[in-house]
């Protein structure tokens, strides 16, 4: 989204360098999720075609099905009317990550960034959430940033960052091969999920 400008080097989309790439361009060419979901004070609706203001009504509930939020907004007192506070406060974590995920399906982008979109739900919250993305990111470049890693998955390419720094690169079923610090980390996140059903 150009936020910075890169002191050396390129960063290319389709071919182009993205310094070539005008801000409003990339503004409308790319979606974001993020952890902590913004809602502005104002109906449900309004924060979903909030990313496409021409769409239709069938449009935002299509999106909304999508993102499997339909369902939870059909149920509230005045459905796709109701009135939200800032950040959502009446809703769930999950139920304004479905929102968000509305919004970024109405809009469309080309490059969708999935910021720890799942990093605070429950197990079952979050596989809602996982079905919604997996449709979301068909068809368009995706960057997840993530540490819950069974998120990542069904990444066609995963890069382990370590202090900063590229320490692997590849498929899940490759870095797993590998037995470096990726499958190091899947290892340990198996093991305290292990140890947390085990206490319940």
């Amino acid at each position: 989204m150009r936020l910075y400008d890169l002191n050396s080097g390129k960063l290319l989309i389709d071919g182009v360098d993205i310094k070539d790439i005008s801000k409003e361009t990339l503004c409308r060419s790319i979606g974001t999720v993020f952890q902590e979901t913004f809602l502005f004070a104002g109906s449900i609706y309004d924060n979903i075609v909030y990313a496409k203001p021409e769409a239709t009504p069938e449009e935002v509930f299509a999106a909304a099905k999508i993102a499997n939020a339909h369902e939870f907004i059909i149920k509230l007192p005045d459905a796709y009317n109701t009135v939200v506070g800032e950040n959502g406060y009446s809703l769930s974590g999950g139920e304004r990550q479905r929102v968000a995920i509305a919004r970024a399906i109405l809009r469309d982008p080309k490059i969708l960034i999935l910021d720890e979109a799942t990093a605070s739900l429950d197990t079952e919250t979050e596989s809602k959430i996982q079905e919604a993305l997996q449709r979301l990111i068909k068809g368009r470049t995706t960057i997840a940033i993530a540490h819950r890693l069974s998120t990542l998955r069904h990444a066609d390419r995963l890069i382990v960052l370590e202090k900063g720094k590229l320490a692997e690169q590849g498929s899940h079923e490759e870095l797993l091969k590998n037995k470096g610090i990726y499958y190091n980390l899947v290892m340990a996140q198996r093991q305290t999920t292990k140890m947390a059903e085990v206490k319940q």
